[in-house]
Order: structure tokens, then sequence, then C-alpha cells
């Protein structure tokens, strides 16, 4: 499904899907620009956890509450990355509310935040996108698994942005490992069993 851009779109995809399946896993597959210098153009970043600079969480739980992925997200997702030579890197995505203003951006407005990617960086987050903290949050309190993965489309360290003619072939990479992973789990989901968490998903 689509979303359309930001946090509170994403609140009315999740909390409108759950009315209509009480138990999904969700994924989002999608773009986003990196803040370390080592992620390069068109590499994936698999969520870790996420750093809520949004607002839309905060109708749902306190200021300081986590938004973290689900494990086996994360580990299908790494899984299904490593198994399609995708490069990827795993770490912590900020969510900002804005496009411009909350991610520091310079144009005809002033950003109150001009140093935030820099502070960013500093602690060692990985990419800025728009709504993954509210996914994760949602999904925790709804007791479902999520996670993300996105496409670099643009370096926050350098001010690259990725050529027209790759987009394509990045975007389909990215969803290729969504997919794939959605494998990984139906596998995981077979085969744990009595068991909790199934440690090892590659099957083949």
């Amino acid at each position: 499904m689509g979303t359309g851009i930001g946090c509170d779109n994403m609140e009315i995809a999740v909390l409108e899907l759950l009315e209509c399946e009480r138990h999904p896993t969700l994924m989002r597959v999608g773009t986003c620009g990196s803040l370390q210098p080592e992620i390069g153009i068109a590499d994936l970043v698999i969520t870790t956890g996420a750093v809520r600079l949004e607002s839309t969480s905060l109708g749902f739980v306190e200021e300081g509450f986590p938004a973290f992925a689900h494990h086996e997200v994360i580990l299908a997702l790494v899984s299904a990355a490593e198994k399609l030579a995708a490069p990827y890197h795993t770490g912590i995505t900020a969510s900002a509310a804005g496009f411009y203003g909350w991610q520091g951006r310079h144009g005809i407005l002033e950003s109150r935040f001009p140093d935030l990617p820099e502070r960013l960086r500093r602690m060692r987050v990985a990419n800025f996108e728009m709504e993954s903290s509210t996914l994760l949050t949602l999904s925790t309190l709804a007791a479902v698994r999520a996670g993300v993965v996105c496409t670099v489309f643009a370096s926050r360290t350098d001010g690259r942005f990725i050529a027209a003619e790759q987009k394509g072939a990045a975007e389909e990479r990215s969803l290729r490992v969504g997919l794939e992973a959605i494998d990984f789990l139906a596998h995981m989901d077979a085969a744990r069993g009595t068991h909790p968490f199934h440690l090892k998903p590659d099957f083949a």
C-alpha cells in the first residue's frame, strides 16, 4: 500500500490497516538521505530503531518512548540483502516532521535546526526520512512486527543526489529485498514450531 509522505499519513495507514487485519507484519520500503559518509548513494539502510523527531507518535506515547524495529524483521531484511548481494547498512534512522526545516535544509526560509544533520551524524544516526518512527511506535503498541528498509537517494554529508538513471534500479533492488524478506519471515514462521524465535532464516 502507498502511505503518502510523512508520519501523519503513516499514522492513518497503520491504524486503518489494523482495522482490516489485526496481526499484520508491516514493512516500510522507501527512500532516505544518508547521514554517515560510508553509506553510499543507492545503498540500503535497514533500520534497527528510530529517533522520533516528529509529533504524530506523541498522540500515543510519551516523549522518551523508544521506536524500534522488530528483531525478526531486521533479521529477515539482512538475510534478504545478503542473499541478493545488495549493499546495505544497519542502524538508527531519524524520522523528521518535515522535509525542509525539520531536516536542517538551507533554502529561501532558514531552518531552526541548521546543525541537526551534523549533530545526528555525530550520534551515529545512519539516515534521515519521514515515516519510520511512527510506524515502529504504533506497531509496538499494537504488538505486531514491523521493519524498514530504505534506498539512499541523497547524501547529507556531501550534498550529492542519486542520478536520475539510477533511481529505477535502486528502487527495484529495495523492493526485491523487501519481498525476499517476506519469504524469509514466512519460512521462519513455518519452522518455529513451539519456539518463540527461529534464529536462522536461511532455508536454501
